[in-house]
Order: C-alpha cells, then structure tokens, then sequence
C-alpha cells in the first residue's frame, strides 16, 4: 500500500543558537524579508522560527531548543530546496539542525539525523 509524501509541512529542530538569530539566516538563506521578528516569507512558503515547547523534555532532537515551522501554500516539493537550504546554512553556521517531515530522505544527509547518531 503506497501513501503520498506530506510536502505541505516540515520541521527543524535547532540548536546552538539563539532565535533571533537563527531567524535572521532563515531570511538571508531564503532571500526573504521577515514579516515580524521570526516570521519569513518566501514566496507560497512561510517559515517560523519559534521556541520549541518540548525543549529539555527528550535527549535527542526533539529536545532541542529552537524550530523553524515550514508550510508551503501549495501542493508538490516546494519545500525541498529551501529546507535543503536551511540546513545546509545552519550546518555552515556550526549548529546542529534535523529536518522531522516526509520529505527527510529527499535533504541532504537524509534531513541530518544521521550526524548526531
């Protein structure tokens, strides 16, 4: 039985950096302007850098501090390339950052879970 890929949704999971921060490059890496403080919008996309509720409740990434929400307006892997993106900044940038969506296995480093096994 085949299901279909969610593409409409992904999560970062991010630490080693504070949220004003990490918002400011999701801006930069996706060329965007922030619509208030930690809200980016890039094209059909909106990404969210937030507090992560869960912080401190689990030893892997799902503890981690800080999440960027992403949402694509529209159907299909518009999310690919600027998840891929943004991972590939925050890695650049020295913090650590996991991708939790459907679409993991189309990032680079499988969404990066696999550098902190």
């Amino acid at each position: 039985m085949s299901t279909a890929k969610d593409y409409g949704s992904c999560q970062i999971f991010v630490r080693g950096t504070g949220r004003q921060l990490l918002a400011e490059l999701v801006a930069v890496t996706l060329g965007a302007q922030a619509d208030d403080r930690y809200t980016v919008r890039a094209g059909q996309m909106l990404f969210d850098t937030r507090p992560n509720p869960d912080a401190g409740l689990a030893g892997d990434f799902i503890g981690w501090p800080l999440k960027i929400e992403a949402e694509a307006d529209e159907h299909g892997p518009s999310l690919v390339k600027p998840v891929s993106r943004l991972l590939a900044a925050a890695w650049g940038c020295g913090y650590d950052a996991v991708a939790a969506c459907d679409l993991e296995d189309e990032l680079p480093d499988s969404g990066g879970l696999p550098r902190y096994r």
